[in-house]
């Protein structure tokens, strides 16, 4: 099957606990795990507006960039409220 211990560890860190190959950057990277197997939340931004075209964005979980888009949405715009 293997040809040696080498190329077994090679083919073993590649396959997640799901049984998915993980991706070879993934490995490179030093990640264990597939990426629907990671336990880390994925990241959001939220727009910071300083002048017209003096934007910049910061960066924060997935659920904190949600509740502040919330948060920043114009009642009503584009709608009529009756």
């Amino acid at each position: 099957m293997y040809k040696n211990e080498e190329e077994y560890e090679f083919y073993t860190e590649q396959v997640c606990k799901c049984g998915e190959i993980i991706p070879q950057g993934r490995v490179n990277l030093g990640y264990k795990t597939c990426v629907n197997c990671s336990t880390v939340e994925a990241y959001g931004c939220a727009p910071l507006i300083n002048h017209k075209t003096g934007n910049s964005i910061q960066i924060l979980s997935a659920s904190d960039a949600a509740k502040v888009a919330k948060m920043t949405q114009r009642r009503g715009y584009g709608t009529m409220l009756g």
